[in-house]
């Protein structure tokens, strides 16, 4: 017997895992096996205005209504295949749209295929060679205007209007060509030699500017003046004869440049006016970069494809539909570790007629809801089929590029699975982002002193998102016994035994990444007469990478036996009573960016009994004794410091009867129920509610804590503040269950703070509390530290650097300035004393003299270690933040002052975080 027990028990513990893991391993395999491939096939087609269809050179049909689609049995045969239409257009709009299925394969229109506008012998052989045609040309998705919608072509098909040429609109060829080849083995059919691309720059050859050479006639008019080109900008008038003008008529107009190579100089027309002794010319020197801009790329046009996002399989089918959907979002959770979920649906009860309450009495409702949620998981598993599977694609799916300025711009959102059952189960998910090209450009200064300057600047830039959603609930009975007792007319007794295994959740996800950088190469020197004579080359890299997710989530399985009787009287139920006896697992996690991570795994022993009576429900009795429990919360280490909040003024939307703002700074952290420890907003107000609190004076702060009460958590809330003109989110919150949350974030200046609260807890969503709100600062670590630097100009002092002024004007009064004739760089130190954490350095210099070239360093115990290289500085005010690290001592390297006094460098003042 004993050793009987102790298989059971082994059994329920691998069902248990079984159950909590299924959802995360069921989309691993294939979900599709095929033992043998076949011919079967159809293609859907259609031509604007009419076409023929070819199938390894055999006619298979014709069409010439583009208003209706024609679909015909295509006989492919193993290996390689090749469709060939050709297709006649009787005015503008000219497109071909087609469809082809084989097995789980699609092969479609689009620029796969291949496209000729001539005409030649045996084009539609299969042996024909098409090396030499052209790719087709994309006119848009089906659906796209002007055709609309075509009655007969699937509804989920990904086919494109194709034609060939640049336009199918104003001027299209009436006759055109197309091919497409593909290979059918036992894994389905792939196009042979596909379009790999996302987009492509065409050849650009760069060249200057068009200028002409100076004629002599001009040349010899002007006055002799040595270094015009470096030193001197010349400007002057010259008078030629008629018969000197009218050769160069065409070219004597405002603007014109005209260059002397050898003589290293130039001249641009500002005015040209005849009269009867010929014509009079003005003009002037031209600036250094008309003559050595160079054109930028001439915008192109780059196209992002959806072919090129990776799709998923459409039919997403296994035996499971409530398992699978589940499995597909938790698989996406685990191999990007993030995610992000609301929590399992839970009873509720309508707020509005109870309000805040110490106590609340849910057994009867309870009990009535855990039986009608049995009863109607056990009739949904019985009920549910395979095609109750839907799709629906987005309607605001998008993709498009275009240029501004220097940089090409993509946009682009795809919903990536949108399905869901008729169970309720589904997922979502969803990819987008930008991606920006700094385009390449190259540049090209002349100086004085004959020094030039060619570059080189390169770049990129990303911001991609990936979110998704999946609710799934599915309970599984298999029967082990049972019977049934028939009294006739008069009635009926069922009994039975069953195996019961579910699974219930709600995880939604999210993650974003951004990245890019800058590169800038190039070449300094010297020339005479355009000649170099000393080359200095040079380079910079600028890079970022972030990345910020969120993962929020719950999970319950369950497993065990359960006994059913029931008593039907002349066809109705009179009674019904069951008996579940097994194991109950709930698994719950958060993650984020700016929220700590938690994770719980409860595992409990479960035995309960629940009835109805003529369709009343009822529990007879419930035993419950834990086996596992697991808990990992984040640190919830109360602030330390000076709260901001404690002398803040409070503003809420209402105030429920009885509790009051008060209670938010009163500095009590209680988090008990009740209205001496809470604020809570008024019966039937409208979410969100806003309290704001409002601490008079601007303060750097970088966390704030929230105390909500005991058995009604705030779920969902975000946490702002005022930038001056409008609120900024730090922290959005979905899910909580915390009764304390600490919230770190970057160092932000502020007056104000707002909490919008959104939702309640699950049992009361309408209602949301408050018990203490903390606000802390991240002082200044520079007004304290001792600053040394390697000269100071006259009149001006280090104590300048850290006393807390923030004016950016010019002058000893408000700014550091390193000495006269001092080399640079200049080296300024900020000792802190001893080592603490640092995430941000702001630097404020002087207006008009900006520093442009500078480094900020931290002290590692040993070196001076990089944090930040800036070059090519504009901005009075630069705040740079990075990750946190611990030192005592901070320095900028000043490496250059502003071009008009590049040897000063000057700082009004530096903040440390």
């Amino acid at each position: 017997m004993h050793n009987l027990y102790a298989s059971f028990k082994k059994s329920w513990v691998s069902v248990l895992i079984l159950s909590l893991l299924l959802p995360m391993l069921t989309g691993i395999w294939p979900s599709h096996v095929y033992s043998a491939y076949n011919n079967e096939s159809t293609i859907t087609i259609t031509a604007d205005n009419e076409f023929t269809l070819y199938l390894n050179g055999k006619t298979i049909g014709t069409g010439n209504d583009w208003t209706k689609a024609y679909t015909f049995p295509v006989p492919i045969q193993s290996g390689n295949n090749v469709v060939a239409v050709k297709a006649t257009d009787w005015g503008s709009y000219a497109g071909f749209l087609a469809d082809l299925r084989y097995m789980e394969d699609s092969i479609v229109t689009d620029m796969n295929w291949k496209v000729s506008e001539h005409y030649v012998s045996g084009w539609e052989d299969p042996k024909f060679d098409d090396s030499a045609w052209s790719r087709a040309s994309d006119f848009g998705r089906y659906g796209a205007s002007p055709w609309n919608q075509i009655a007969g072509i699937p509804d989920d098909t990904s086919a494109h209007w194709i034609w060939a040429g640049n336009s199918n609109i104003n001027t299209p060829s009436t006759e055109v060509y197309f091919r497409i080849s593909f290979n059918v083995s036992e894994d389905g059919a792939s196009i042979i030699n596909p379009f790999q691309s996302s987009g492509q720059f065409e050849q650009v050859e760069y060249q200057l500017k068009s200028n002409l050479p100076m004629p002599s006639v001009i040349s010899q008019k002007l006055p002799v003046v040595d270094n015009v080109f470096e030193n001197v900008e010349e400007k002057g008038s010259l008078l030629l004869t008629s018969n000197e003008a009218e050769p160069l008529a065409s070219s004597l107009s405002p603007g014109q440049i005209f260059l002397d190579e050898n003589a290293a100089r130039a001249i641009k027309i500002t005015s040209a006016s005849r009269n009867s002794d010929g014509t009079f010319i003005e003009y002037t020197t031209p600036d250094v970069e008309e003559l050595f801009d160079y054109y930028d790329i001439p915008e192109q046009e780059v196209s992002l494809e959806e072919r090129n996002i990776v799709m998923p399989d459409p039919d997403m089918v296994l035996d499971e539909p409530g398992l699978i959907q589940a499995t597909e979002a938790d698989t996406l959770a685990v191999e990007s570790e993030q995610a992000d979920s609301t929590s399992i649906k839970q009873i509720q009860i309508d707020s509005s007629v109870t309000g805040p309450t110490e106590t609340e009495n849910f057994d009867e409702f309870q009990s009535e809801s855990l039986s009608s949620q049995t009863k109607t998981a056990s009739d949904d598993a019985e009920a549910i089929q395979l095609n109750e599977i839907t799709q629906a694609t987005a309607s605001n799916d998008f993709a498009n590029c275009r240029k501004s300025g220097n940089e090409f711009i993509c946009d682009f959102k795809k919903v990536l699975v949108n399905q869901q059952n008729a169970n309720g189960n589904k997922v979502f998910v969803e990819a987008g982002g930008k991606l920006t090209l700094i385009t390449p450009k190259i540049t090209g200064k002349y100086k004085a002193l004959g020094n030039y300057d060619l570059k080189f600047t390169a770049g990129e830039k990303a911001n991609i998102y990936l979110k998704g959603e999946a609710k799934f609930k599915k309970e599984v009975k298999v029967p082990i016994m049972g019977f049934n007792v028939d009294a006739g007319k008069l009635g009926s007794v069922s009994v039975g035994v069953f195996l019961v295994i579910g699974v219930d959740g709600n995880v939604t996800f999210e993650f974003q990444v951004d990245q890019g950088y800058t590169v800038t190469a190039g070449v300094k020197g010297k020339t005479v007469a355009f000649i170099p004579i000393q080359i200095k080359p040079y380079s910079s890299v600028d890079r970022y990478l972030t990345v910020t997710h969120k993962i929020e989530g719950q999970i319950t399985a369950w497993a065990g036996a359960k006994a059913e009787v029931g008593l039907k009287l002349v066809g109705k139920k009179i009674l019904e009573l069951s008996v579940f006896a097994g194991i109950e697992g709930t698994g719950k996690w958060t993650s984020s960016n700016d929220v700590p991570s938690t994770m719980s795994l409860t595992i409990d022993a479960l035995v309960k009994g629940e009835g109805a009576v003529l369709n009343k429900s009822f529990k007879l009795f419930e035993l419950r004794w834990n086996l596992v429990k697991l808990v990992k919360n984040p640190s919830t280490n109360p602030g330390t410091g000076t709260n901001l909040a404690r002398n803040a003024s409070i503003t809420v939307d209402s105030t429920f009867p009885g509790y009051s703002a008060s209670r938010i700074n009163d500095g009590d952290r209680n988090t008990s129920l009740g209205e001496s420890y809470s604020w809570a907003n008024n019966r039937n107000t409208p979410l969100p509610q806003y309290v704001v609190v409002d601490m008079q004076t601007a303060q750097t702060i970088n966390r704030i804590d929230l105390y909500t009460s005991q058995g009604y958590a705030l779920a969902d809330y975000d946490l702002q503040y005022w930038n001056g003109s409008t609120w900024v989110n730090l922290v959005q919150i979905t899910g909580n269950q915390e009764l304390m949350r600490s919230h770190t974030f970057n160092a932000v200046d502020t007056t104000k703070v707002r909490v919008v609260a959104r939702k309640g807890p699950s049992h009361q969503p309408g209602y949301v509390r408050i018990n203490e709100l903390e606000i802390y600062g991240s002082p200044n670590l520079a007004r304290t530290a001792t600053i040394t630097a390697d000269s100071t100009f006259s009149g001006y002092s280090t104590a300048r650097i850290n006393d807390g002024d923030r004016s950016t004007a010019l002058g000893g009064a408000s700014s550091w300035a390193n000495n006269a004739n001092t080399a640079l760089p200049q080296n300024v130190t900020l000792d802190l004393g001893q080592s603490k954490q640092v995430s941000k350095v702001d630097l404020y210099t002087s207006q008009g003299y900006v520093m442009s070239d500078y480094d900020v360093e931290y002290w590692n115990g040993s070196n001076w270690v990089s944090l930040v290289k800036i070059t090519n500085n504009t901005n009075v005010y630069r705040s740079h933040s990075f990750s946190p690290i611990n030192t005592s001592k901070i320095k900028i390297v000043c490496r250059k002052g502003p071009s008009h006094q590049a040897g000063y460098v000057r700082i009004n003042e530096l903040e440390i975080y």
